[in-house]
This record gives C-alpha cells, structure tokens and sequence, in this order.
C-alpha cells in the first residue's frame, strides 16, 4: 500500500522529514506540499515530484490523502491542525507543539472528539538506549539527576518568545521530553532565567541558518530582533520523588552539548543523543562502559507504518502525551517569570 502524505511547511525541519521518509519509509508518497513562502513549495515539490500549493486549505481540498505532517513554526500553530482534524486525516506534528497551553489544549479536545490518530516529532524516544535506560533502572533507587542542553541560537522567528516559546520550548523540550520518558511525570517546578547577552546577526548559530555568516536580513534580526532568555535553569521533583536538576543556554555557539546523568546508588547513567555510559564499581575500580546509541527505528517510518496498518501502538508520543511536555516547558517559562513554584497536574 502507499502512503500518500501531503505536507504543511516546507522549511529545513519538514524538509529533513521529507529526506527521511525516501530514505525509510519505500512505502510513503509525497504527493504535495505547501509552505506560506510559495518559493519554497515550489522548490520542494520539484524535489519530490509533488504538487505545491500556495495554502494547505487549497491543498486538503484537492488531494486525497493519507496523512498529513503538519512542520512549522510554533507560533503558526492552530489552523493547520484544525483543519487537518476536520478532514479526518492521521497526522504527524512537531515539536513544540504550540506556544499556547489553551490552543494545544482545544486542539486535543478536537482530536478526541473524532478519534484522530496522531504522532508526535520527539525522536529521541525511538533511540534504543531510552529502553536500555528504562530497563536499568527498574527496582534502581535514583537518588538524583542532572541534566542540560547548550548550544548557539538559531536566528529568526526563534529568537522572539512570542513566536518560538524561547529555548526550552523549541530545542530543549526534546531533554524535558526524555527526562519524562524516563523518569515518569513531574510534580513541580521552581525556575529562573539569564538575559543582557550581546547578540548580533554573526552571534547567532549560523549552522541552523546555513550560513556561514548570517546578514541581518536573513536572522530575522530586521523584522524580529532578539528577546528570548539566554539561560533557563530548573530545580524539579518528579512524582516517584526524584529531585532534579535541568539547565539550557542559548547562548553556548562554539558547541552543542545534550547531557542526562542518572545517579542511583549503584552506578551512574549518562545518556546523551550519541549513546549512553554506565560507571559503577568493579572490586577496587571505577569502571565505564560505553554503549552508541542505535537510531535504526526511525519515527518517520514508524508514522507510515501505523498509518498503513491503522495501528499506532509503536508511536512513543501521541499528541496527548506530548502536551505533557509543552505544559512541563510552559510552566519552567512562568516559573521563571514569576518567581513561583508551579505544580503540575497529575494525570
């Protein structure tokens, strides 16, 4: 069977998407694409041989799809979904996804209401080393953890919350996304923030803009300029009653670095997107074995095949579930603006 897919958005993230599922998915067809910049619908439809639309209203109404995958900026949110929901179609979303705890909270109620299946873009969860950590621990007693996510500033609609939610929203809710895979749910967060950085087109992460040296114009510092936290830290408690702690910077360009350390009484755990380490005690040694991670289970690939089978018992992140993690993002944002604990319902 084909999958026939139609896309909304077709900037660098729905275009990695489209180059994943070729590479994975043999069964999927990208039969059309849509982006508010038509340029790039163009581009990318004669890339994959699809049709470009200058709305994805035009594109629902013409098309005869399968699936939809819905890959846009956080503050486009809401429509898009809306009117997939109404057409009955499965759909894949990313991360985050919305910069409003009230907008994902009706979009859900929506997909509820008509029973719409739906994949959510954290594929950190499909990386085998989640299940061999999560099998490790079990019967553990964890006394702590540590985590953080650093690295440059991509330029754009990123750089103003309003629009992107701020970095621990947009990029580091992929960690806050595994923390809660691993760990189970929170119970409550304290935060704080770091603002008063330098930034200038060339300070931003040009890799994310592929650039070498960003003018103005193309970081979006023109039409947006720079208002999003340069640093956000979390004191957490999880509900099994693990402390934690999570820090992010935005403002880190000479590297990326995405770290999760576990500390049980019996070993240290240290997971990173690359793999994982074990040290622990071996007679009158410290020992570490490192174990790469095996990224072989692709989410593209797992969408396709529960939209061929109508069976989506091995997508890790349905919308319900990822809301989880943007409410978790979004109360660090008020935590930190506020001076306030927040406690996290439990659910």
């Amino acid at each position: 069977m084909t999958v026939r897919i139609g896309f909304i958005g077709c900037g660098g993230n729905a275009n990695w998407h489209m180059d994943s599922l070729v590479k994975n998915a043999p069964e999927a067809r990208i039969v059309a694409v849509t982006d508010l910049a038509f340029p790039k619908a163009e581009a990318t439809a004669s890339k994959h041989g699809a049709k470009p639309y200058a709305s994805h209203k035009e594109m629902l109404a013409h098309e005869d799809l399968d699936c939809c995958y819905i890959s846009i900026p956080p503050h486009q949110h809401g429509e898009p979904e809306i009117d997939v929901i109404q057409k009955g179609l499965p759909f894949f979303v990313e991360k985050p996804l919305a910069t409003s705890l009230v907008l994902a909270e009706d979009i859900l109620e929506r997909i509820q209401r008509r029973g719409i299946k739906t994949c959510v873009g954290y594929q950190i969860r499909y990386l085998d080393i989640c299940d061999k950590a999560r099998e490790m621990l079990k019967g553990q007693f964890i006394n702590a953890v540590n985590a953080h996510y650093v690295g440059g500033a991509p330029g754009g609609w990123y750089t103003r919350m309003a629009l992107s939610g701020g970095q621990i929203t947009e990029q580091a809710t992929h960690l806050i996304d595994m923390m809660r895979f691993i760990l189970g749910e929170i119970a409550w967060l304290a935060a704080t923030n770091r603002t008063g950085a330098k930034v200038t087109a060339d300070t931003l992460d040009a890799t994310a803009l592929s650039k070498g040296s960003a003018a103005d114009a193309v970081a979006g510092l023109d039409v947006h300029d720079y208002n999003i936290w340069d640093a956000t830290a979390l004191l957490m408690k999880f509900r099994s009653g693990i402390p934690a702690t999570f820090m992010c910077s935005c403002q880190v360009p000479y590297m990326w670095d995405v770290i999760f350390d576990i500390f049980t009484t019996e070993f240290r755990l240290k997971l990173t997107f690359a793999g994982m380490e074990i040290t622990r005690k071996a007679g009158a040694e410290l020992k570490t074995e490192t174990i790469p991670a095996d990224d072989s289970r692709n989410i593209d690939a797992v969408f396709v095949d529960a939209v061929k089978r109508n069976d989506f018992s091995n997508v890790r992140s349905d919308y319900a579930d990822a809301l989880r993690s943007l409410r978790a993002t979004l109360a660090a944002t008020e935590a930190a603006m506020t001076g306030r604990i927040i406690n996290l319902p439990a659910e």
